[in-house]
């Protein structure tokens, strides 16, 4: 499909219906070179989103601005150090109800039990 084609077909799509859209996009997709196309421009946008998201984190990372990527790991582990501590605070409360613990004897030291200060 030549070039003056596609550009007929583009001028047309800008007025039409949504109907006219999808017999459009039916047009398109029955022309092997339009398909070839399309995908390529997609293909190619996809690139163009990546390299505009790395250079956008770039720039976000040396102005000391965290990204979506940085929130949304710091949200990780916010939530996982949440849910230790929710863990943590089940654990007190069953060592509570539990009651006191058991006071264990001192344990004593070897050697005479004279009073400090005393000389001998």
């Amino acid at each position: 499909m030549p070039r003056r084609e596609a550009g007929s077909l583009a001028s047309k799509l800008r007025h039409m219906s949504e109907e006219g859209i999808t017999s459009f996009f039916n047009e398109v997709m029955s022309s092997e070179r339009l398909r070839k196309g399309m995908a390529r421009a997609g293909e190619r946008f996809m690139e163009n989103k990546r390299v505009f998201d790395r250079n956008v984190e770039t720039v976000l990372d040396f102005v000391n601005i965290p990204s979506k990527k940085d929130v949304r790991e710091l949200k990780a582990r916010i939530d996982h150090l949440s849910s230790q501590l929710l863990n943590l605070s089940i654990k007190v409360d069953r060592l509570v109800a539990a009651g006191p613990p058991k006071a264990k004897a001192a344990p004593r030291r070897g050697g005479s039990r004279r009073g400090a200060g005393t000389a001998e």
